[in-house]
Parts: C-alpha cells; structure tokens; sequence
C-alpha cells in the first residue's frame, strides 16, 4: 500500500478525520548523513489512525507532519514496568525493521497507547471480525430454527448471503447441523428447473449518479455503488448483496453492471435497501471513504421507472443517486385468464410468471389479445441528463430451455451496454458446473477396470509356464494388478466427492492423484445477449476447462505423450514382435466387435422370423455374411499355429494322478487369490448359458479365505475391501516375481552342491512361495483332510462362492465362456473357422428357404484348407454341446457334414439332388409355422463357435504380450495410463458441450440434419506456452483431442422421470460410443448417429511464450487449419446451415471463406503471439455452429481473459456495440464479471494470478485491469 505525501498530510491535518488516540510521545528518530549516524528524542503530538501513527514536528497538534510509522506487523514490548530516566518507555518491534522506542510521561498514558496499538492491527482486527460473524451467525440460526418450528413460510425465512448478484453461495457457517429436516428434504427435492438460473427477477436496476463531491485537491472521485440489504428483524445489520464496476475520475458516472432481485433470495416489496457510494482511492487494496448513501424500499423502486434520490452524509447532501428499473410485466401485459390470478386493492390481476418458462408461454399465449392494447402499457418517465440517452424501458430475460437438467450452480451477473445505434443491449452473464464432471470419468474407468480384468483372465488362462517365462508372467500380472488399483482408487475417490456434492475440480488441486481422472476447473460460460432495435438475441456457450493433462506435483517433466508416443514407436522398430502384439489386440478388439454386431444381427432376425416378415430378412442375412467373411479373414493360422506350439513346449502340464500328492504351486494360489476378488467375467450377452456358482478352479482342498474373499455372512463385500485385496495381492506377485528375479541369478553363478541338493533347492524355491510373503497360511499335509476330486460335471452348492474373475468351471464348459482353463487345450483354428462358416451356411439356407428361394445353393464363405495336424496336450479338451468335432474324415468330406439336428446313430440321409440345398430339404414352408425354432440351433452353433474363436484369439495375444520385452510392456503401460488421464479430462468437457447443446438451446431440424450429415465442429482453443511443464500439456492435449475424433455418439431417447439426463459410455479404448440422451419431443424417428471433427489451435500468451520455441506449435495449427478447411468444404458442399435459416446465403458462405483465407495468411506469416488466429478460429466455429472450449494451465486467468475478450467480439459483431466502448466492458467483465466469481471458487480470492511484469508481456486485449489482479495461488 503506497500513499503520495500530499494525501498523508490531507489525512493528517484534516480536522473532520477521527483519530483513534492523540497525545505527546517521545519518538526516537534516526537521523543519517554520508559519515555520521545519530539517534535524536523529538518530543512531539502524535495521532494514531488505524495502523498509522502520524508524529507532527512540535507539540502543537496543529502543526506539519514530520512523519509516519505504518504499524505493519508490528507488536509493542514494555521492558520494565519502572520508569527510566526519559520517562515510561515500550518498544515497537517490527518484523522485518528495527525496533521503535517510545517514551511517555505516566504508565497510565503507556498503558493506554500499547492497547491502542495492539487494537489496531491487523491480526486483533480480523479475530473481531471473526467474532462478529459468529455471532450473527449464530443469531441468524437461532432465527431460523425458531422460524420454521413456528411455521413461518420458507419464503421469509431465507436470509441473503453476501453475493455478489447472486453469484456466490452463503459460507458454511451459515448452515447450522440443527437445519430442520423439513427444510433441508424441500431444498434435495426441488424440480430439476433451478429457479436461481431461471426465476425471472422481480425486477433489474441500472445506476447512475450526478454531482458528486470533489475531493480536497478538486479531483473527481473514483465511484463505486455497493446495495446493502437490511436484514429481516433487524434494524442496522446491513448485508451487501450487489456493487457496481469501478469508474475513475467520474462526477456523473454511468454504470454499465445492473443489480437484480430474486423472490427466492427472499426480497420482497418490503425489503429496505441502501445504496452506498464509494470513493475508492486506491484499487489494489480497495481503500475507500463513504460518500453518502441513499435507503429506499424494493417496492418503491419497483413501482418506478425511474427514481432519482439524493445521497445523504455527515457533511450533508454529497450529490444524487437514480435508479432506473423494469420489471417483466413491462415487457409484456399478461391477461388474466392466462395464468392464475390474484386481488390487489378489490381488483383482478394476473399473477407475475415466475421463471423464464412460464413466462414466454404466457407471452406466446397473449401475443394476439395484446396487439389492441398498446396504448395502455405503461410508459416510463423522460430522462434527465443523469441518465444515458437511451437507456432501455423493457426487461429482457432469456429462456433458459433445459439447462438446469444438465448444469449447476449458477452465478449470474447483467450488464446494459449501448449500442451505435443508440439502443441498448441487455446482456446476461452465466457461470455454471456441470453435473456430469464426476459422471463421465467413472464410466470410463469401468471400462478400463473390465480391460484389465480380461488382460488379468487372459495371462491366468495360459496356465502355468516353466523357465524365465514363469517371472515374465508374473511381471505381467503384477502390472495389470497396479493398474487395476490404481483405476479401482481413483473411481472409488471420483464417487465419493460425487457423493459430498462436489461438481468441479479445483485448480489447486491440479496436482492431488487421488482425482487426476477428473477436468481441472470445468465451467460453462454462458452469455445470453439480446438488442431490442435490431430484434436481435444470441447465446455464446464456452467450455472453460484446464489443460487435458497428468500434473505432477513434484514437477518433473517427461516431454508430453507426443514424446513418449515417439520413443515408444521407434522402440517398437527395433523390438520384432512389438509390432505383432499390437496387431494381436487390434484383431481381438475387430474379433469381439464382429462378433457382437453379428449378434445383434441375429436378434433383429429373430424378431423378424416372429413376424414372419420375409422381406426384411434377406438385407440383414446380407451384412451378416460379409460380416463373417471379414471375422474369418482376421487371424492367419500360421500365427495361431505358432502361439500354439510356444504353449505346447513351455507349459506345466499336471498329471491326474499327481494331484493331491503334490502341493499347490504359487501359481495357482495366486490365481486362486484372483478368483476371490469377485471380478466378474464381462462377456455374457444374448444367447448365453446362464451361469450358477461355480466351484475353485483349481480344487486343492480348503480354499484360502481373505478378509475381503467370500463368506456365507459376506456376500458383497466393498470396494475398499476389494481395493485392499487388489493391493495385497499385488504385493504378493511383487514379492513372488522378485524371488524368481533372484533365483536365476542364483542359478546363473556356478553352485558346488550336489546335483541332488540343487534338484530339491530348485523344486522347493518353485513350487513354494517366498518366506517373505505372508498372504497365504503355510499348508502340511498333516492339516489336509482327505479330499476326494470334483466331478466335472456336478452343480455348485449353495454354500460355495459366487462366480468369480477366473475362468471357472461352469463357465470354461459353457459354450458361452470366452476364456481358456489353464489345463485347456485350445481348439484348431481351422475347426473353429469350419464351425463358423458351417453355421453361416446352414442359418442363410434356412433364411433363403423362408424368404422363397428354395433352390438357392450354399453360399461359400472361404476356400477349404487343409487343417494343420499336431500332437495334442496331456489333458483331452472338453467339447461343449452342439459343437462340431474334430475332423478324421478327408478335408473334401468337411463341408458336406450335415448341421441340422439329428441323432448320432440316424442313418445317413439320401443322396440330395443336384438342384437344391442339403439344408433346406425335407423342410415344407407351408408346414413350417415355427420359423425362430428352426433358426435358432444355427444361431447358436454360430454363438458358440464365435466365442471359441475369441477364446483362440484372447489366448494368442497374451502369447504375444508374454514375449515381449519386459521394459517395453512396462513403459507401455505407463503410457497408456497416461493417455487414459488425459482421455478422460477430454471426453468429459466434450460431452459436457454436447449435453449442453442439446438440453440448454433450440434443437432445430437445421442443427439435427448437421449431426446427421457431419457431425459437429469442436475448437479447442490453447493459451498454452511451449516452455518449461506447459510443452508437456500441450502434448498431452494434442493427443487427447486427437483421440476424440474415434468416439461416435448416437442420440437416443432421455428416460421418462430423469431429473438429470445420464450418458451412457460403452465399448472398449479403440471403439467408444457414448449414448446421449435428447429430449423425447425433438429425437427423429431415425437413428442420429455421428462422430466430432475436432480442431485445436494453441497460440502462448505469456511471458514464456517469448522464451518458449514455437516451431512444433506452428506445425500443429497448420495441420489442424487443413482438418478445418476439409470440414468447411464438406458443411458447404451438403448445404448445411447451423443459423437455422431455410437456405443458406450466398453472404455467409463468402464471409466464412474470407475468414478462413485471412487464417491462412496468419498461419504463413508465423508471428509470435499472434492471437488473430484464435479470433478467426472463433468466428469461423461460430458461423458453422461448432462447440467451443478454452484452456490454459488452470482455466483461471489466462481463460478468464480470453473469454471475456470473445464475448466483447462478438457483441460488437452481432450487436452493434461501438468499439471504443470496447475497453470499458472488457474491464467491467474482467473485474466484476462471473470469470472473478470463478477466481474466487477456486483460490478463495478476488485477483487474478498476474504480477506486473507479466501483465506487461500479455497482449494489449488480453490484460486484467488494475486492481484486478496480484499475488495469489494458481
């Protein structure tokens, strides 16, 4: 805090200024010259004024100031309590300054003055104010309870906080744990409409002053209106409710922000209010001094267009304050038998609306019946030089649609700016949350959880290997088990802030890993803006969201998943079979796709073959067809046979007879450990068996229990329970992979024992666990009981567990499961393939034969092979039921057996003729009542047979995973988490936007046939600098958007009685779909289906953007400005028209193909900072109605600038805001808009993270105002 000399002596000499304490002190002051130092005693009158002490030069109280001491952390010490030769002394001891001697003449006086210092600082200061709120605090409660015990209506009983337009909610102290049940269950079970986003205001007040004082030089002063609100009850507890922007240098000041007031935040006709004006003298700290004040009653204000009202003070009248309202009945009569009524004075009226709904159907409703009635509208008063020119008479509110369903808390502020024309535009500010911030993210981590379950599955189901392979395969299941925790942890974190009401995240929490899946400082920025004289509104929606990003809390820097993506790439070169594992997932994800669309196929043939309905049947039979050919065309059985023969040479094999003399092996003891985590398998769909408990997998006499495995009084343990066993057993693979690690180094250094001693060292190291593991009790064959083996075929008991993670008994037997036992052999690819294509055949026979082509052949899915013969396994596969056996006869003979249902020992059927089908004959259509009974065995044998060639294909990957190299999997799974965080931060703020799209605004036919046709645009828009932690951001973000561009959403119905309107995200990493659901009323009758064509254009705005290279960024904005001239091609080529218009004018399309010109010769010019290419991208996405998202490292200053600098642009594009009001409505927005209200969510103060020297290196449209910004945490 700096004051210039002059003030200080104004302060000091002015007679009309309250000193705390005066009187004669002998100050110490030290005097200095260039060779000498001395301390001189002055005795002289001072004057204490808060934490300022002003020593004049005499001891006449009228005399100059000498000087001043700023009792700045400062404390006051008395020695002793005896006087001194000078008199009674106490010190001043200052923090960072030498101390202060002070001398008095009594110990009454020093007495006195060391109570008025210690009074006067900061830290006595704030524990008053500290006290003071307590105890209104606890009055205000007390009133509250004794309120709604009384039955007073929830109306009066509301108390306002102290909210800034109603932007900020009350502080937590103001929620007593004694809030009546009854209130707090009407507040949980409010509609879904928030009436704080659309209750219409009972009525809007611009301000304006005139004649203001002058002050002591003759300078005008620097106005400021706060409104206090009196409280209910009380007669001087003033709480302020609304302020106004700051003006500098204004005698007659015209204030652009309007306060509003609401019936839910309890104003009434009654309610009093006092309008204060300020001076503010100094903006950083916001020092001030009352110029006068104004009370009035709501009513009064409501009542009058225009009121004008003089300010009153101790110096008396100090200038005029007007104040210029509507109301909603002003812009619009209502009749009375449109709504319900309501007496007034013995007369009818109609009862205002009370939100924005009710009102523009009441406005619809009475358009007609109010055309003859203009002339009695009520007409408001001429102005006076104190008011703007122009200034509006009519209240504009916007309609809200559905926006409450999808967002939340919202904070409001309203602006009336004029236009060129002389008009005036009603502006309306919205900061909200959105609902689904915590949603999103835990839906996909149960995606990624079921990943790593079947990967978990897919390892255990190789079974036991021999050799180095044995570590690699607990190195594998190790780190599927830490990934597997670590998703687990994070969404059991996500649900429980979800559960304590939480709807964003912090920027200071950027760095917390508990809730690293969620988007830093998700905000929907709404601007609602109507100009009466052009008949002109428009809404502009802004995804404000943090960098899509891992943070690291200790800083360390790995170059962004551009790098780490490289690196990997050019690793995976030099690995030969990194490029093999990775074509082994792809065909597993392409496998289980096919295999599901081709199940949805057959249940849409099903329904048809109830209906009988012919004609429709033969399209589907086509795609299934070609969907079959491509799953047979995946895998190469060369490949197949490889994996085969790998498992064949390196896998344990136990025999039958072995198995009760020998002990279990770590191996199975841990798969047995997996099998208690109760993970259940995620590939039961349609035609499956249904599955009962099953026993262990592995039958080895007592089973080992956990605290978290399951009990006969435990049956649904919880999530921390199972995170618990997860971590454990992740421990014990650790321990167990570790001991493996050291016993071939053991092995590996040459061993004097006996061959005898190591054979039983070797066997006691393998087939037993680690001293160091204390997971599983220690097994002697004393404590076994007898045991007897588990027929196979034997149904679970209803004391046994339920079905687990592993591949148990029931389900490896079912023809449904999708995994391999560890004892199982798996089938020939080329059976597997001949059971398919065999089932195929037969199912479009019978189709064909339905559908009138009785001589139609069999149609040929593939060439015959000749199947590849190799020894099998110790241990014979189980055949499941309706499965076709492996093939002894010629391969010529394969494709003549017969799949129809017969018995086995039926005789051979006759020679079918030449013309015909083997499949159809015999059958008679006119005969044939049942057709689902006839399709529905080939069906299955195509089901079964589908599931054994995933089973293959499963088994095949994790042979590819295993010989991989260790590091590479390691550093894979690293990023892939990684791009999991990332993803996750993305997908969230995109269908944050979607959602708000469809549910907050109008769903036109123009806008639908845009998702039908292409789908829409989403800018992503960067402030990020290539220097230092932020290269790793923009990397990241890079990739993330990249990826959104894979994910199809489809529209789809909303649930009757939502409140809150869920997506639905399914699929897998390489083929997301995300079901969004649209109102009822507007979805067509056809499927809407589409996929985002994302762009993201960073340009660096700070002071590291100048240090920062900028090349690699320049590369990315021109890639993606080609992506938006590709989009822009194809929405001009279809069309398409996202203004809603009939047709498209010739205008629009060369105004969007000059600004994208004019973009390109930005992009080619490569200027540092040149934010002309964000603008263009902005507008270029506003014309093709794109969604719109802006970032930076927290979303908080940087975005804050940026947005409030779009929304300028765009109200002097559309609403003919002059541009040298420009600069005036960028401060107000910067300073009192709701981007301070999102400052203030986040770090807990109203200032922007910006020093001066920042500030500085910002472009001239991106900096705050003065006052507006300083220390504070980012």
């Amino acid at each position: 805090m700096r004051f210039n000399r002059s003030e200080l002596a104004s302060l000091a000499t002015n007679s009309s200024t309250r000193f705390d304490k005066e009187g004669l002190l002998i100050i110490t002051e030290r005097q200095e010259g260039i060779f000498w130092r001395t301390d001189v005693k002055l005795e002289c009158w001072c004057k204490l004024r808060g934490n300022l002490l002003f020593y004049l030069k005499d001891k006449n109280p009228k005399s100059s100031v000498a000087g001043v001491l700023v009792l700045q952390d400062c404390r006051p010490r008395i020695h002793h309590e005896q006087p001194e030769l000078e008199g009674y002394v106490f010190d001043l001891d200052f923090k960072d300054s030498p101390s202060q001697r002070i001398v008095t003449h009594s110990a009454a006086d020093r007495l006195d003055w060391v109570r008025s210092i210690e009074a006067c600082s900061n830290q006595q200061i704030d524990l008053q104010i500290k006290q003071l709120e307590e105890q209104i605090a606890a009055a205000t409660a007390a009133k509250r309870t004794a309120a709604a015990v009384i039955g007073i209506g929830t109306g009066t009983g509301i108390v306002m906080g102290n909210r800034i337009d109603q932007g900020l909610p009350l502080p937590a102290s103001m929620f007593p744990d004694s809030w009546p049940a009854s209130a707090s269950s009407a507040t949980v079970e409010a509609p879904f409409e928030d009436l704080e986003l659309s209750e219409l205001p009972i009525c809007e007040t611009a301000i304006s002053c005139d004649n203001l004082p002058l002050d002591s030089f003759g300078r005008p002063p620097n106005p400021r209106v706060i409104c206090s609100v009196l409280q209910p009850g009380e007669d001087c507890l003033w709480r302020q409710h609304a302020r106004t922007e700051l003006l500098e240098r204004e005698r007659a000041p015209h204030f652009l922000c309007t306060m509003r007031f609401l019936r839910s935040a309890g104003f009434r006709a009654s309610t009093r209010l006092r309008f204060s004006v300020h001076d503010v003298r100094e903006r950083v700290s916001l020092t001030s001094l009352p110029l006068g004040h104004a009370e009035v009653a709501l009513g009064v204000i409501q009542d009058a267009t225009r009121l004008r009202l003089p300010l009153s003070s101790p110096r008396g009248e100090c200038g005029f304050i007007t104040l210029a309202s509507w109301a909603p009945e002003a812009a619009n009569e209502l009749n009375p038998a449109s709504g319900p009524e309501r007496t007034t004075n013995g007369l009818t009226q109609p009862t205002p609306p009370r939100s924005s709904t009710q009102f523009f159907q009441q406005a619809t409703d009475n358009s007609s019946s109010n055309s003859n009635s203009k002339s009695s509208r009520q007409k408001g008063h001429r102005r006076t030089q104190s008011l703007p020119p122009k200034l509006g008479v009519r209240l504009f509110v916007p309609q809200q649609c559905g926006v409450g369903r999808v967002c939340v808390n919202p904070c409001q502020h309203s602006y009336r700016l004029h236009s060129s024309l002389g008009a005036d535009i009603s502006v309306l500010e919205t900061l909200l949350e959105s609902r689904l911030c915590c949603a999103v993210p835990q839906q996909l981590l149960s995606i990624w959880i079921q990943r790593e379950k079947e990967l978990l599955q897919e390892i255990s189901g190789m079974g036991e290997l021999s050799g180095e392979w044995r570590w690699r395969q607990m190195n594998l299941l190790e780190e599927h088990l830490r990934l597997l925790k670590d998703y687990s942890q994070a969404k059991q974190n996500i649900q429980q802030l979800m559960r304590d009401g939480v709807h964003y995240k912090r920027s200071a929490a950027k760095t917390d890993e508990a809730l690293e899946f969620l988007p830093v400082n998700l905000h929907v920025q709404r601007m609602w803006a109507q100009n009466d004289a052009l008949q002109r509104r428009g809404v502009l929606d802004i995804v404000t969201v943090g960098a899509f990003t891992r943070h690291d809390a200790k800083g360390r820097k790995c170059g962004g998943l551009i790098k780490l993506l490289q690196e990997s790439k050019s690793w995976k070169l030099e690995q030969s079979n990194a490029c093999k594992v990775q074509a082994a997932n792809d065909a597993v994800q392409a496998t289980k796709q096919l295999r599901k669309e081709i199940v949805e196929l057959m249940s849409q043939l099903l329904q048809l073959a109830s209906r009988r309905s012919a004609r429709d049947m033969m399209p589907l039979c086509n795609e299934m067809v070609g969907k079959t050919r491509t799953l047979l065309s995946i895998w190469e059985p060369s490949i197949v046979e490889e994996a085969v023969t790998f498992l064949e040479r390196h896998r344990i094999i136990e025999e039958p007879d072995n198995v009760l003399m020998e002990p279990m092996s770590p191996f199975r003891k841990i798969t047995q450990q997996l099998s208690a985590l109760e993970l259940k398998s995620p590939e039961l769909e349609d035609f499956a068996t249904p599955v009962v408990a099953p026993p262990d997998l592995w039958p080895r006499g007592l089973p080992l229990m956990r605290s978290n495995s399951w009990h006969p009084s435990n049956s649904s343990p919880s999530s921390s329970l199972d995170i618990n066993a997860i971590d454990t057993l992740q421990h014990v693979v650790k321990c167990y992979n570790a001991h493996l690690r050291s016993l071939e180094q053991h092995q590996a250094v040459p061993s004097q024992d006996t061959p005898q001693c190591s054979e039983l060292q070797a066997e006691a190291t393998y087939q037993s666990l680690p001293p160091s593991w204390q997971g599983v009790p220690t097994e002697s064959a004393t404590e076994l009981p007898p045991l007897q083996l588990i027929d196979l075929d034997e149904r679970a008991q209803a004391t046994q567990p339920p079905a687990g993670f592993l591949d148990t008994k029931l389900m490896s037997s079912s023809p449904s499961a999708n995994y391999y036992r560890p004892t199982e052999e798996p089938e020939p690819l080329d059976l597997t393939q001949l059971n398919i294509e065999a089932s195929v055949m037969c199912l479009v026979s019978k189709l064909k034969f339905f559908c009138g082509r009785c001589d139609s052949p069999a149609i040929r899915l593939r060439h015959p092979k000749v199947p590849l013969k190799r020894e099998g396994f110790t241990v014979a596969p189980q055949q499941a039921p309706d499965v076709i056996a492996a093939p002894t006869a010629a391969p010529s003979q394969q494709l003549k057996l017969d799949l129809a249902p017969a018995l086995a020992t039926a005789p051979a059927p006759a020679p079918a003729p030449k013309k015909g089908n083997k499949f159809t004959d015999g059958l008679d259509l006119s005969l044939t009542t049942d057709w689902v009974g006839e399709l529905r065995p080939s069906m299955r044998k195509l089901r079964h047979a589908m599931d054994r060639l995933l089973k293959t294909a499963r088994l095949m990957h994790s042979v590819q995973r295993l010989q991989q190299d260790v590091r590479c999997n390691r550093v894979q799974a690293s990023i892939m988490y990684r791009r999991d965080v990332c993803f996750s931060q993305a997908l969230t703020a995109l269908v944050c936007a979607l959602m708000l799209r469809l549910w907050g605004r109008e769903l036109d036919s123009a806008y639908l046939s845009l998702l039908r046709e292409l789908g829409p645009l989403a800018y992503f828009e960067g402030l990020l600098s290539l220097y230092g932690s932020e290269t790793d951001m923009w990397s990241d973000m890079c990739v993330a958007i990249e990826d959104l561009s894979a994910v199809s959403f489809t529209l789809v119905a909303a649930a009757q009685g939502e409140l809150t309107p869920m997506p639905r995200i399914t699929g897998s990493r390489q083929a997301l779909a995300v079901l969004l659901p649209v109102p009822e009323h507007v979805l067509p009758t056809t499927t809407i289906s589409f996929k985002i064509t994302p762009v993201f254009f960073n340009i660096g705005i700070n002071e590291k953007a100048t240090l920062g290279q900028t090349r690699e960024q320049h590369r990315s904005n021109l890639d993606n400005y080609v992506r938006l001239s590709q989009y822009f091609s194809r929405y001009r080529k279809l069309g398409l028209n996202a203004t809603g218009a009939a047709d498209a004018s010739s205008s629009e399309w060369e105004s969007l193909q000059s600004v994208l010109g004019y973009m390109e010769q930005q992009l080619r010019a490569n200027v540092s900072k040149n934010v002309k290419i964000l603008h263009l991208a902005e507008d270029a996405c506003r014309l093709m109605g794109g969604l719109r998202f802006t970032s930076c490292k927290s979303a908080k200053d940087r975005t804050g600038m940026a947005v409030t600098l779009e929304q300028c642009r765009v109200l002097v594009r559309e609403f003919q805001l002059p541009a040298k009001h420009v600069p005036f409505a960028l401060s107000t927005m910067r300073s009192e808009g709701t981007r301070m209200d999102n400052v203030y969510k986040n770090i807990g103060k109203h200032k922007y993270a910006f020093n001066l020297p920042q500030v500085i290196m910002l472009p001239a449209m991106y900096r705050p105002p003065v006052g507006a910004y300083g220390k504070a945490q980012t």
